[in-house]
């Protein structure tokens, strides 16, 4: 049976490494994560079966990227403007437990606690495969609408020199991201 929990200091060498083994790796990564959990206003649930961690996800205040992106954050915050943002990232189910709601759920709980932070605005940063395919993009419209979009094209050009590796291509990688403002809709919508 699967149950639904906060993230707990405990949980988190095992969220890494699930992190590492199917999204990113690296030390960057590994320092990061770490970073947004200590932060003060981080949101991270799991889903375990038996103890073990099979799906997470997570998220912090303000906006994020897998690395910095200097002027796509600029202009992230022009069309923001005073409005609270944040960026949950790190959406994960393993393989053998998808397909039993599982993402659904840990996507709800995100768009909950999202509400009770008063947060109208989430940014996120989707992985487009390089057969053109967004899987997470259908799941993530359960936090809201997307009023922001931008296709970037090799979006993760850079990633080699953060010391990251795309599970996909490595350092050097050719991967591309949809970028999107979701409204986080109310229980209501």
């Amino acid at each position: 049976m699967i149950s639904y929990s906060c993230i707990e200091e405990k949980d988190l060498s095992q969220v890494i490494t699930l992190y590492e083994n199917y999204l990113n790796s690296g030390e960057y990564i590994r320092d990061s994560m770490e970073k947004e959990f200590y932060n003060g206003d981080y949101l991270g649930f799991k889903a375990c079966e038996a103890g073990e961690i099979v799906g997470f996800f997570t998220g912090q205040s303000g906006i994020s990227f897998t690395y910095p992106h200097p002027e796509l954050e600029n202009e992230i915050k022009e069309f923001t403007k005073d409005r609270k943002i944040y960026t949950p990232d790190g959406l994960l189910v393993l393989e053998e437990y998808r397909g039993r709601g599982i993402i659904r759920e840990l996507v709800d709980r995100m768009r909950r606690a999202l509400l009770d932070k008063k947060v109208e605005l989430a940014l996120v940063e989707l992985w487009i495969y390089q057969d053109g395919s967004i899987p997470a993009q259908k799941p993530l419209k359960g936090i809201g609408e997307a009023v922001f979009q931008k296709k970037i094209p090799l979006f993760y050009k850079d990633i080699g020199k953060y010391g990251i590796r795309c599970p996909i291509c490595g350092e050097e990688c050719t991967c591309g991201a949809l970028v999107e403002l979701l409204k986080v809709k109310s229980d209501s919508d």
